[in-house]
C-alpha cells in the first residue's frame, strides 16, 4: 500500500526533533556561582585541604606535578575534601607531561553503595575523553568484584557498562596547558576543554546528592596541574 507524499514530511520532522532532542544543550558555567575551593598552587606546599593517597606529587614553579609513588601500587591521587554538593563545576588546567591520562574524580566520603565511594568521574587522555556513572556501572560493588575477580559478567551487567560510559575524541599535544571543566547537573555531566563541549552523559548515579571529595589521579608520571576551582549553583 503506498501513502501520500506529504504524510512523510511529519514524519521527517519527528526524526529530526527526536534527533535534536537526544543531545544535550552545553550546561552554562554562570550556572556555578558559589565558589567552594580554588588553589592556584602558588604557596610551597599543598594546603590542608587535600589529601595524597600513594603520591609522590611536588609543588613546582606553582605548579602541582602528579607523580605516582614508586611502587605503590596505584596511580598517585590528590583528594580535595569539600562540603556536600550534587551539582558542581570543576576546573583545572593541565598539561601532559609523560602520564597517558588522568581521572578527574566524584566520590562521597565513605559512601558504602560503590568501591571507596566513587560516584563518577571524567578520564582525560590525548586522544579520547572518557565520562562515566562510576557508581551504578563500573564501581557497582559487584560489578567492581566480578572485574577484580576476573569472572565473567552477565549480559544484563555487560550492558550497564555499556550506558553508564560515553567516550570521545579529542587530539591534545603533550607539553600543552589546556583548560577542562566538568560539569554536573542532576543526571547529566558534560566534559569542556578550552570552552568547547567535549560529550556529554546521562546516567543515574551522576545525580548522588552529596558527594562530597573530588579527586585529581595521575598514573605514572607525570602531568601537571593549575588553577584548581570548585563551584557549585
Amino acid at each position: 500500500m503506498s501513502f501520500p507524499a506529504w504524510l512523510a514530511v511529519p514524519v521527517l520532522l519527528f526524526s529530526c526533533v527526536s534527533l535534536l532532542a537526544a543531545e544535550p544543550a552545553p550546561l552554562a558555567g554562570n550556572e556555578y556561582q558559589t565558589q567552594l575551593f580554588s588553589d592556584d598552587f602558588s604557596a610551597d606546599k599543598l594546603g590542608k585541604s587535600w589529601a595524597l593517597y600513594k603520591s609522590s606529587s611536588i609543588i613546582k614553579d606553582g605548579v602541582l606535578v602528579g607523580i605516582e609513588q614508586q611502587d605503590g601500587g596505584h596511580a598517585a591521587v590528590h583528594q580535595l575534601r569539600t562540603a556536600p554538593y550534587s551539582d558542581v563545576e570543576l576546573t583545572v588546567d593541565l598539561k601532559f607531561e609523560g602520564s597517558r591520562s588522568t581521572n578527574l574524580t566524584f566520590n562521597q566520603h565513605k559512601f558504602k553503595g560503590s568501591h571507596a565511594g566513587h560516584i563518577c568521574r571524567v578520564v582525560v587522555s590525548p586522544n579520547k575523553v572518557t565520562l562515566r556513572d562510576g557508581k551504578t556501572g563500573v564501581f557497582n560493588n559487584e560489578i567492581f568484584k566480578k572485574r577484580r575477580a576476573k569472572e565473567k559478567l552477565t549480559k544484563a551487567e555487560q550492558a550497564i557498562l555499556k550506558r553508564t560510559q560515553a567516550t570521545f575524541p579529542v587530539k591534545l599535544e603533550e607539553g600543552k596547558w589546556y583548560t577542562v571543566n566538568v560539569r554536573i547537573k542532576g543526571d547529566l555531566m558534560q566534559a569542556f576543554i578550552d570552552g568547547k563541549l567535549v560529550g556529554s552523559l546521562r546516567s543515574e548515579g551522576i545525580a548522588h546528592q552529596t558527594k562530597d571529595k573530588i579527586g585529581i589521579v595521575t598514573p605514572k608520571q607525570s602531568i601537571h596541574y593549575d588553577n584548581v576551582i570548585v563551584k557549585v549553583p
